[in-house]
């Protein structure tokens, strides 16, 4: 991932024609400067005046990086304020705290400085007096400007990175690009998710002045991943419900993709309204995009595949909720398609099926494992059963006791055979299956798959339905439902549900309403409770999801009853 986001940085300030310090430049944002002027022959330097120039054109060549309000910044350019105290502070403070009598190149000027200190601060006062905005001072050799000076933009460097460079190793090669440099850092701060203050972080026998091998990382490549992850920030950085996330692409094989390509690609994922909340909208700007990506990566004989970081800030530091490795755009075309499956089966007119219907089941309490079941779709690995159906009747429960006065209670149950059935299309729900008996429902119950792959989940979900249908006559009849109390709240166990039958079948015929499709609804309800294993492997919960999905999906079981009823009479009229 480090990688990948370098390679978009370094991709970025080429683009940009920036070298690796021009993203460490900032806008002074003053009119003017007061450059003191210094000339340098074989070692020795000499104090020429001061001049005042426009400033506000180019202002990378002053070098300016502020630094502490009380300290000096990273170069000897500062903002004037008093003069006096700016110079003193800013100017001749810079030199003091990087000469060395060893190397007199610095030692030389701040000598120079200190001697001409009055002069110069009586010269910069005049000029500044003549202005009528504000202004900055920095310094000239020979007329160069700092940026143009090698030893103060490594210096200039050096002290940006003093922080990082506290854990540093020479002579080392660096872990993002492979080469060899000759210093490497090991406690970069671009992502402060990666810290060393816990024992367990540092390698070398828990010494920290070794943990450098954990990381390390040249000061080039450390600048790419800086203007990388500022990129990723500003253009590929999207809200998950609730969750934020980057999308990063990676490349395979990025030697082999020409630099052109490489550019289409990254194009492609600025311009494009990218959101994998599989709304209708964005998920057709999200597919062209991946289209076109494809198309862009034949003629390179390449690939490319997305990376999805949820990431999590807590004041300063950052916490890796989750990193999706290795989407590949097939596996894309897979997920929507499973969405599109859904929403027929299910006949969603006025919503899009989403990941959000998944989120309303794994709220905010258990964000981890709702974030297991986005990485588990998206690298196609199992789901159990077992695991989601706690959760889902959890639910389905909090509905269920209002059942009478809140129609969120079908919203609930039907979001939840969404989800399993699109899980399933995924081909990430592991379910056992067991031996099955024809049945009149059969076409229903090839449509949900998986789901009602026994005899005794199909009973169950039938009798759902044949309730469903009792409860509606009920309410026409009395404007109540007094048989959910019959339902246990929906913690009915195996022998509860096989009592429930007669039961049912006895309060409809009290209501004179046992018609001849209730008749055959029993009657394959019955077939399949006697074909069914003697011992049921279901769970509670399990039991009393399959019974509730019969419930909300009465409207389907009593499509295939009228259609068989249909075709009966159709037989008749040509005999």
């Amino acid at each position: 991932m480090i990688e990948s986001i370098a390679e978009i940085g370094k991709w970025a300030l080429e683009k940009k024609k920036k070298a690796v310090v021009d993203q460490l430049i900032e806008d002074h944002g003053y009119s003017y400067a007061i450059n003191i002027l210094l000339s340098e022959e074989d070692g020795v330097f000499v104090w020429q005046g001061v001049e005042v120039e426009e400033a506000h054109t180019d202002f990378k060549k002053y070098l300016f990086r502020n630094g502490s309000s009380r300290g000096t910044n990273y170069s000897p350019t500062a903002r004037i304020t008093t003069i006096d105290n700016t110079f003193q502070q800013k100017v001749l403070g810079w030199f003091k705290k990087v000469k060395d009598a060893e190397h007199s190149y610095f030692f030389s000027i701040y000598e120079l400085l200190m001697n001409k200190h009055e002069e110069i601060v009586f010269n910069i006062q005049e000029k500044l007096d003549q202005l009528k905005d504000r202004a900055i001072v920095s310094i000239k050799i020979n007329g160069k400007f700092l940026y143009d000076l090698p030893l103060f933009v490594e210096k200039f460097l050096l002290l940006v990175n003093e922080k990082d460079l506290e854990l540093c190793a020479t002579n080392q090669v660096c872990s993002v690009c492979g080469k060899q440099k000759e210093v490497v850092i090991g406690k970069m701060s671009v992502f402060r998710f990666y810290t060393l203050d816990k024992p367990g972080f540092i390698t070398g026998g828990f010494n920290e002045d070794l943990a450098w091998r954990n990381f390390p990382v040249c000061l080039n490549c450390k600048a790419f991943i800086e203007e990388g992850r500022k990129i990723i920030e500003e253009k590929l950085k999207f809200q998950f419900y609730g969750l934020s996330y980057f999308l990063i692409p990676k490349f395979i094989l990025p030697s082999k993709i020409s630099r052109e390509d490489y550019e289409d690609v990254l194009y492609l994922l600025f311009s494009q309204l990218k959101d994998i909340r599989l709304q209708d909208r964005k998920i057709q700007s999200f597919m062209t995009t991946e289209e076109d990506i494809l198309a862009v990566l034949a003629d390179a004989k390449n690939t490319v595949s997305l990376q999805l970081l949820f990431l999590q800030k807590i004041q300063s530091a950052e916490r890796i909720l989750l990193l999706i490795e290795d989407v590949l755009p097939s596996r894309l075309r897979e997920i929507f398609q499973a969405k599109a499956y859904v929403e027929k089966v299910l006949s969603f007119t006025d919503r899009q099926f989403h990941f959000g219907i998944v989120r309303t089941f794994f709220n905010s309490d258990v964000d981890r494992y709702f974030l297991t079941i986005v990485e588990r779709v998206f690298k196609k690995e199992p789901i159990h059963f077992t695991f989601l159906i706690p959760f889902i009747m959890k639910e389905i429960r909090r509905d269920f006791y209002e059942i009478e006065s809140n129609v969120n209670f079908f919203y609930k149950v039907r979001h939840a055979i969404s989800v399993i059935l699109f899980l399933e299309q995924c081909g990430v729900l592991k379910m056992k299956g067991g031996s099955v008996v024809p049945s009149k429902f059969d076409v229903l119950f090839q449509t949900f798959g998986q789901q009602l792959d026994t005899n005794e989940k199909k009973a169950i979900f039938l009798l759902g339905a044949l309730t469903q249908m009792l409860l509606e006559v009920q309410w026409k009849e009395r404007g109540s439902q007094p048989f959910v109390k019959q339902l246990m709240g929906l913690k009915m166990d195996e022998r509860t549900v096989r009592g429930l039958l007669p039961k049912v079948v006895n309060k409809l015929k009290e209501y004179d309403a046992y018609q001849k499709s209730h008749q055959q609804l029993a009657e394959d309800i019955s077939s399949l409770f006697m074909s069914s294993q003697r011992n049921w492997k279901l769970s509670v919960d399990e039991l009393n999801f399959y019974f509730v999905c019969g419930m909300n999906l009465v409207s389907k079981v009593k499509e295939c009853l009228f259609e068989k009823k249909e075709e009966k009479t159709n037989v008749e009229q040509s005999v």
